[in-house]
C-alpha cells in the first residue's frame, strides 16, 4: 500500500482578471492533485499562470482577479465554499506559502521576532514565553547562526539567503501539511540555492509536509520533484512523475524547455530556445495556445484545443501529436 494519501484535488480551475479590454484568463481549466508528504513542481514560462495558481489555493488573488469555477478540495473540504473567517484559520495554519521576494514580503520595520511570533500567537495557545522560544528554535531549524541574538534584528540586517531562511521559518512555524513555495531561490547565487532546496527538501521529508514548488527552472526540481506539472499560458499542457517528464517528455513545450536548459548529461554546443514568444492571456482563442511556437504543429492545431488525456500510466500530456514520439 502507498505510503502517501489523498491531500489536495483542484478540478478545473478558472481564475481571470477582468480589464478594461477584456479578460485575462490567467488560470484556464487547470486540475492536479497531491498527496502528503510529496514534493510537487510547477514549472513555466513567466506569467503561465503559476503563481497564480498558488494565491488561488490561498483565496488571495489580488483585485481585480477571481476564481470564476472550479474545486479546491483539500482533506476533503472545498476551500472555495469556505467563508472568510474560516480561511483565516487555513491562511499560515495548514496552508502555507513563501512568497517570492522576501524582501518586499517582510515588514522593514518591524523585527523578526515580531513577525515570527505572529503566525504562532494566531493559530496556537502558546503562551508569550513558548513563543519566543519556538520562534527561536525555528530560525535555529532553517540555520540562521545565533538565533537568539537574530531574532530581535531587522530585514535589513540579514542577507537575501538568510531572509529567505526567515521566510521559510514563517511558513513552518505553525507546523503545515501543505506548504507553497512561489519561486523561492530568486536571485541567490547556486550555492545558496542549493542550500535552501535541501532546506526544503528536508522540511518534505522530515515533517511530512506536502510542497508546491513554483518555478521556471526545470534544473531547480530536477532529483528534487517527485511529480512534476508544466504549464502554459494558463492550464497545465503536461503532467507526470518527474522521471518520466525528463526523460520521456510527452509536449513540445516541455522538451523545449528541456532542451533550452543546461544539463550535465548532455554536451551540446548550444542551447536550443523556444522560438517567439507567449501568448496573451486576454481573451485567448479556443485553439493549442502553442501552436505558433511548436514545430510539430498540424492544420488541425490551430482550430482545436487539446484537452489533458492520459498518453501512458499516470502520465497526461494535451497535445494531439503526444502519441507519435516526434521529439
Amino acid at each position: 500500500m502507498s505510503q502517501f494519501k489523498k491531500l489536495l484535488a483542484i478540478n478545473n480551475l478558472h481564475t481571470s482578471f477582468s480589464v478594461k479590454r477584456g479578460t485575462v484568463k490567467a488560470v484556464n481549466d487547470v486540475s492536479f492533485s497531491m498527496d502528503s508528504g510529496e514534493m510537487l513542481g510547477i514549472v513555466g514560462e513567466s506569467g503561465c499562470g503559476k503563481s497564480v495558481t498558488g494565491l488561488s489555493i490561498l483565496r488571495l488573488v489580488p483585485y481585480p482577479g477571481r476564481i470564476t469555477a472550479g474545486e479546491i478540495i483539500y482533506e476533503n473540504r472545498n476551500l472555495l465554499s469556505l467563508d472568510e473567517s474560516e480561511m483565516r484559520l487555513i491562511r499560515g495554519g495548514s496552508i502555507a506559502m513563501i512568497f517570492q521576494d522576501p524582501m518586499t514580503s517582510l515588514n522593514p520595520v518591524l523585527t523578526i521576532a515580531r513577525q515570527l511570533t505572529e503566525a504562532i500567537t494566531t493559530h496556537t495557545d502558546c503562551t508569550r514565553r513558548e513563543t519566543k522560544n519556538r520562534a527561536v528554535e525555528l530560525l535555529k531549524t532553517v540555520g540562521i547562526p545565533s538565533p537568539e541574538k537574530r531574532i530581535n534584528d531587522y530585514p535589513h540586517q540579514f542577507s537575501g539567503g538568510m531572509r529567505q531562511r526567515v521566510m521559510i521559518a514563517m511558513a513552518i512555524s505553525c507546523d503545515p501539511s501543505f506548504l507553497i513555495a512561489d519561486e523561492p531561490t530568486t536571485a541567490l547565487d547556486v550555492t545558496i540555492q542549493a542550500q535552501i532546496l535541501e532546506l526544503m527538501k528536508g522540511i518534505c521529508e522530515d515533517r511530512g509536509t506536502s510542497i508546491m514548488l513554483i518555478t521556471h527552472d526545470f534544473g531547480i526540481i530536477a532529483g528534487l520533484c517527485r511529480k512534476v506539472a508544466v504549464m502554459y499560458a494558463g492550464r497545465i499542457v503536461e503532467n507526470a512523475d518527474g522521471k518520466e517528464i525528463f526523460f520521456n517528455p510527452r509536449h513540445p513545450y516541455t522538451c523545449g524547455l528541456l532542451t533550452s536548459t543546461p544539463r550535465m548529461d548532455r554536451v551540446e554546443k548550444r542551447l536550443r530556445p523556444i522560438g517567439g514568444l507567449p501568448p496573451s492571456l486576454l481573451d485567448p482563442p479556443e485553439r493549442c495556445l502553442f501552436a505558433p511556437r511548436c514545430d510539430y504543429a498540424q492544420e488541425r492545431c490551430w482550430t482545436f484545443n487539446p484537452p489533458l488525456e492520459s498518453v501512458a500510466s499516470a502520465h497526461y500530456a494535451a497535445c494531439l501529436r503526444s502519441g507519435e514520439g516526434l521529439w
